[in-house]
């Protein structure tokens, strides 16, 4: 998943056995969203008895996914969900046929933080997600279910412009998935964004269209916009990682700054005439490795005791590739690490110029 996530384009992977089953999922939605919660009427009459002196019973502990399940009818969100919610052992089945006939017609529902539900969920989802986590750096994860019969995504073709990236899992149902790079829409297209009319048609081609089956992923990054389009009852669930860093700025830079200096000391002045070329040498004086974290859309890289910000975000995987590298070994050729880590991202003279950095600040020595 994490080279997936590397590649910044939608794409397709099918894993060598399935990742979840249909009925577990459903199960959890259950427990996450059960019917009582989302129907306040009985907590606001226990509030307002409590406030006034009078006995009553303490509201039940549940599982708390942190936002509610949204059921979309017709492009509109319906205010009370309660009626619609799947029941304990109510098969997807059942729930789609009974749903469908309360309803009259077609129907979604989006049901999130399902990682509440149990355990057994909660580390399947961190185990699948912690490579992609140690790229982006810490950040808010979750499941986010999206189940019903509908023949496009309730809520129309749409950007999350608050993710970082989305890898859904196709449970059940044949789905065909369509995606746009959003960095090169513009006015024009808000026509048919968010538009939730089944007969509104995109104002452009997609540039990416893949056929989704059952136990198929499909990744794609938060840059582009997107939706669905099935045939007939469809159930995914997606795994979905936020741009933004559940820890302040400030936060990161002390983190990475006591990583890179083992605590907190007094720091020497930096080199600013020392001058990587090729041809030469580097050997690693420093005790404590090369650090770094995503912190929104920054790569922020510690180096004995500072930070600082990686200048371009184009070249942010390169530049983790040569983090890596340097941490790994003692002694590196500086023309073997222009050979191997320049791209079309990372030019030559820009790795000798970050190796410069790293050494004015006590990293690594020319021999």
């Amino acid at each position: 998943m994490a080279e997936m996530l590397a590649g910044a384009e939608p794409a397709v992977f099918r894993p060598p056995a399935p990742l979840f089953d249909l009925e577990t999922v459903f199960g959890w939605i259950s427990v996450a969203h059960p019917p009582h919660r989302e129907h306040t009427a009985r907590d606001k009459l226990a509030m307002l008895h409590r406030s006034w002196g009078q006995d009553a019973a303490s509201p039940p502990l549940l599982a708390d996914p942190g936002r509610p399940a949204e059921m979309i009818r017709d492009g509109g969100v319906l205010l009370d969900a309660s009626g619609h919610l799947p029941r304990a052992r109510e098969t997807f089945d059942a729930w789609v046929a009974r749903v469908r006939a309360k309803l009259g017609g077609r129907f979604g529902m989006q049901a999130p933080g399902l990682e509440c539900a149990s355990w057994q969920g909660h580390h399947t989802l961190a185990g699948l997600m912690q490579d992609v986590l140690r790229t982006t750096g810490p950040r808010t994860f979750r499941y986010n279910a999206f189940v019903g019969d509908y023949a496009r995504t309730p809520f129309g073709f749409h950007v999350d412009p608050h993710q970082e990236a989305v890898f859904q899992y196709t449970l059940h149902g044949r789905r065909e998935a369509l995606f746009w790079n959003a960095l090169a829409l513009g006015e024009a297209d808000t026509a048919w964004l968010e538009n939730p009319d089944p007969a509104s048609q995109p104002g452009r081609d997609p540039d990416f269209v893949f056929t989704l089956e059952p136990g198929d992923l499909v990744f794609w990054p938060g840059t582009y916009a997107h939706g669905m389009q099935c045939e007939g009852p469809s159930a995914g669930l997606s795994m979905v990682v936020d741009r933004a860093s559940p820890r302040t700025r400030e936060q990161v830079i002390s983190s990475l700054e006591t990583q890179t200096a083992g605590g907190r000391c007094a720091m020497p002045a930096v080199d600013e005439g020392v001058m990587v070329e090729p041809g030469t040498t580097l050997v690693r004086t420093a005790v404590f490795p090369l650090a770094y974290e995503r912190f929104d859309d920054v790569l922020m890289l510690g180096v004995c005791g500072r930070t600082l910000d990686w200048p371009d975000p184009h070249s942010i995987a390169a530049a983790i590739r040569l983090v890596d590298a340097l941490n790994g070994a003692r002694e590196h050729a500086v023309d073997e690490l222009m050979a191997e880590f320049s791209d079309h991202t990372l030019p030559p003279e820009m790795v000798c110029e970050v190796l410069s950095i790293f050494a004015g600040l006590g990293f690594c020595s020319l021999s």
